[in-house]
This record gives structure tokens, C-alpha cells and sequence, in this order.
């Protein structure tokens, strides 16, 4: 899996979409990426597959934890308004282009994969998806979404899904700065040496 293998097209044609309930998720996709990846196609598929077996719709509130930061987890936010920020998106990045669904405080879900197994049927996903060599975008995106859930496979799961704290703010004893610690820290991550940046 790796889009630095697809040379981008932004504009892919629906033309051949019939499903128009389809055709317009594509669409939101589009409007919110600014283009159609192959991952983010590959994750509405993955999405309306998860609702068709749980029973529920992409506008009930679901969670969703996404095993990659490529694409996939943009169709969840997207369609199902899961983001980080209401904390119905995780990201557990294993480099997978999988992703696991519940409804919102419910933990028992499933877990939805693209399977190579499958895949290697199709010669332009497999390809793609096994980074075994430069597909076109258009190529990739046109055999996915004549493919779609065949493409597939789940198996039923328990999620871990996080539960509402109220957390109280303290002011680090070194820095200053309020923040929310995770157990009884007195000490910001920044100032413990956890630092993506440098003051200057």
C-alpha cells in the first residue's frame, strides 16, 4: 500500500459509478480531500460494507480506528463525520489499510481489510497495493471501483473505545502552561523531553 506509486490524477470519472449513493460519497470525499485517492475510495468501501453488517447508517454515531494515516481514515471524517476532535477517529498506525467500526458505546464491531488474497486477482490493485511498481491513478481507480467489496474481508472484533473523562488542567511546575495530564503528572510532556519542537 503506498500512494507515492500512483501518479496522480485528480480527476477521476464517476461516469461509470451507477450506484448513486455511491457516486455521491465519492463526491464528498472529493470535495473534502480536493481529490479522489485510491485509500480514501478503498475506505468507503470499507465504511459501507462495516454499516451493511453492524446494521447502522454512516450518519449514526459511529467510531472508527484506522490503521493508517494515508487516506483511508479521511472517508470516516468525510461520511461519517469521525474526526480526532470528537474523538470518534482514532489512528493506530500500523501501516495497514484496515480499519475497525463500532457504533459509538458499543465494542463489539468488526475489523475490515484489504485483502491481498483477493486483491491478487485484480493485477493493477495488487500491484498497487504491494508497491510492485508506478500504476496510474486513473488505471488503480478505475479497477477499484469496479471492484469494490470483493476487494475485502472482516472478522467480527472487540474495540477498546475511549471513554469520556472529565480531566482536570494543571500548570506545569517547570513551564508554566496549563495542560491536561494523563495520569498525576506535574510536568508537561514538552518539559518531561517529549518535543516536536525547539524554541529558538
Amino acid at each position: 500500500m503506498s500512494e507515492a506509486t500512483v501518479q496522480e490524477e485528480p480527476d477521476i470519472d464517476l461516469g461509470n459509478v451507477d450506484d448513486e449513493r455511491l457516486k455521491e460519497q465519492l463526491r464528498k470525499v472529493i470535495e473534502f480531500d480536493g481529490f479522489l485517492s485510491a485509500g480514501a475510495s478503498i475506505g468507503v468501501f470499507m465504511l459501507n460494507h462495516a454499516c451493511a453488517i453492524l446494521g447502522c447508517q454512516l450518519e449514526d454515531d459511529l467510531f472508527v480506528t484506522a490503521e493508517t494515516t494515508k487516506c483511508l481514515p479521511d472517508a470516516a471524517t468525510a461520511l461519517a463525520n469521525c474526526t480526532i476532535g470528537n474523538k470518534r477517529l482514532r489512528i493506530a498506525d500500523y501501516g495497514k489499510m484496515a480499519l475497525s467500526m463500532t457504533k459509538r458505546d458499543d465494542p463489539n464491531g468488526i475489523r475490515i481489510i484489504l485483502d491481498p488474497k483477493k486483491t491478487i486477482k485484480n493485477p493493477v490493485i495488487h500491484a498497487w497495493y504491494l508497491n510492485e511498481r508506478e500504476v496510474a491513478h486513473r488505471e488503480v481507480m478505475a479497477e477499484i471501483l469496479k471492484a469494490g467489496r470483493d476487494l475485502l474481508s472482516f472478522v467480527y472484533v472487540r474495540v477498546a473505545i475511549p471513554q469520556k473523562v472529565n480531566k482536570g488542567v494543571v500548570l506545569c511546575v517547570e513551564c508554566g502552561e496549563p495542560f491536561i495530564p494523563e495520569k498525576s503528572e506535574e510536568k508537561c510532556k514538552y518539559c518531561f523531553g517529549d518535543r516536536y519542537y525547539a524554541v529558538r
